[in-house]
């Protein structure tokens, strides 16, 4: 399984920016995946994106009247 997986990764890895979107976004919407796995996509590809206080993301809600 380990070398499934590696070989996967490789082959990923290859893939220009825009292909690996669209690999991605097909995976998802295969339904291949349970929701768990989709939100570990999820999470994993937002880990490194900019943060910003809870306070200021309240007031842009509350602005745009979501909140």
């Amino acid at each position: 399984m380990n070398q499934i997986v590696n070989g996967v990764l490789t082959i990923v890895s290859g893939l220009r920016q825009k292909e690996r979107r669209e690999f991605f976004a097909r995976l998802v919407t295969s339904g291949i995946l349970t929701q768990d796995e989709q939100d570990i996509l999820v999470i994993e590809s937002r880990r490194k994106a900019p943060t910003r206080p809870l306070d200021e993301f309240i007031k842009e809600m509350k602005k745009k009247g979501r909140l």
